[in-house]
Parts: structure tokens; C-alpha cells; sequence
């Protein structure tokens, strides 16, 4: 299996696992940086994200145009395209509809860190981008670009959130972490006022939860809770 084949494999795997824990449903997405090379892969549209296979991957170029593959690019595309274009140190890039996000966004309640799995996100809040339409031009890719800056993460209000990372495991776990902060800060406020994190506190968890052990653990964990699920067969 080449390089590229397995690349696409482990991005189908991705794409099921994201599902599988309910941050993308029948619409979000997840490219990768094709190492040495100025080209990127995407689950493809319109195949379910619960069945994607290497097969339904799609390659596209900095200008988010399809160079190979069977399927249609997503119509949110220009959110990856234009984020890899000032991100050069961003490897891949996940576009979800994570509920526990979205509600806090409804709300306007900042997703400052109060536990563990917000520490991989650093002091906060999280950048927010405040337009709720479909990202489909590149003016609007250009404008959730900014509004990421250099974080790893922001929020997409009333509609989901996007998040980067310099392996597609490492963003696949930075996505877990970002709905379980989320979902933890909410249940919380329900109880009163939130504690959160001193910057020193943050400093020290975020130490170990940025380390590369602890992110494969994640990884791990979630693939092996797919495959007992029967999720990962036929990729």
C-alpha cells in the first residue's frame, strides 16, 4: 500500500470515527495535507460519513478544485482550502457539527477552559466566527481563516466549529476534546458559577494533554470503540 493509499484509508477511518461519536452527521468533513506535495484529500460528497471508504476520497489543489476522485468536493470546502492556504503549519483540518459547542454558541457563553480536555486549546475563549451561513466562497473560507488566527480551534456560531492539527490524529482527538470541554462546561453552569482554570493550572495539563502519547491514547480508544461497533470494516 503506498503512502497516499494509506493516508486515504486512515482519512475514511477518521470520517467514520467522527460520526461514530456524533461531530459530524449526514454534512461535515475532514482533509488532509498530502506530505511533499501541494495537493489535499477530502471525504467526498454526497457519501455517507458513517460508510466513507479510501475509495470516496477526493484529491483537490490549493485552489479547491478536484484533481482526482469520483465524488463532488463538499460545498464547505473553502473553509479547508483557505485555511491551509496561511496555515502552513497545519497538516489537517475538520469541519463539525458538534452540538455541545453549537449550544454554548447559542447562547454566547465563551468556551474558556474548566477542564482537562479544554486545556489542548490554551487560555481561550475560543475564537468565535459569528456569520452562521454555509461557508461556500472562498471570501467566506477567508474570513473563518482569520477568525482561527493560530489557534487550533474555532466556533462557528449556531452551526458547528473547525478544528486543525498537524496529524489526523492529532485533530481527531483535539476534536473529541473540543465537544467534551463544551459538554463540561455546560453541565456545569448549570450547578453555578464555573471555576476555570488558572494560567498556571492550564500551563500545566495543557502539557501533557498536547502530548503525543496521550493523543494516540485517544486514537486508540475510539478505534478500537468503532471496530467493536462493527464501524470499520471495507475501508
Amino acid at each position: 500500500m503506498s503512502e497516499i493509499d494509506d493516508l486515504k484509508k486512515k482519512l475514511a477511518m477518521a470520517c467514520r470515527m467522527l460520526c461514530f461519536a456524533e461531530l459530524v452527521d449526514y454534512s461535515g468533513h475532514i482533509s488532509v495535507r498530502i506530505p511533499g506535495t501541494d495537493r489535499f484529500l477530502v471525504n467526498g460528497h454526497p457519501v455517507s460519513r458513517a460508510e466513507v471508504t479510501a475509495d470516496d476520497i477526493v484529491t483537490f489543489d490549493p485552489d479547491g478544485k478536484r484533481v482526482e476522485g469520483k465524488w463532488n468536493l463538499p460545498s464547505e470546502l473553502p473553509m479547508h482550502s483557505r485555511t491551509y492556504r496561511v496555515r502552513e503549519d497545519v497538516q489537517c483540518v475538520a469541519h463539525l457539527h458538534n452540538r455541545m459547542v453549537v449550544v454554548l454558541s447559542m447562547a454566547d457563553r465563551p468556551l474558556i477552559p474548566a477542564s482537562n480536555p479544554g486545556a489542548l486549546f490554551g487560555p481561550g475563549p475560543l475564537p468565535v466566527y459569528q456569520d452562521p451561513a454555509l461557508i461556500h466562497t472562498n471570501e467566506q473560507g477567508d474570513a473563518v481563516a482569520r477568525t482561527l488566527g493560530a489557534a487550533d480551534a474555532a466556533i462557528l456560531r449556531g452551526h458547528g466549529s473547525i478544528v486543525v492539527g498537524n496529524s489526523i490524529e492529532w485533530t481527531f482527538a483535539a476534536c473529541i476534546d473540543l465537544e467534551e470541554s463544551a459538554a463540561r462546561l455546560y453541565y456545569a453552569s448549570l450547578l453555578g458559577p464555573v471555576r476555570f482554570y488558572t494560567e498556571d493550572e492550564l500551563q500545566r495539563v495543557a502539557k501533557g494533554r498536547r502530548h503525543m502519547p496521550v493523543i494516540q491514547k485517544i486514537w486508540d480508544h475510539y478505534t478500537v470503540k468503532a471496530r467493536q461497533a462493527g464501524l470499520l470494516g471495507n475501508l
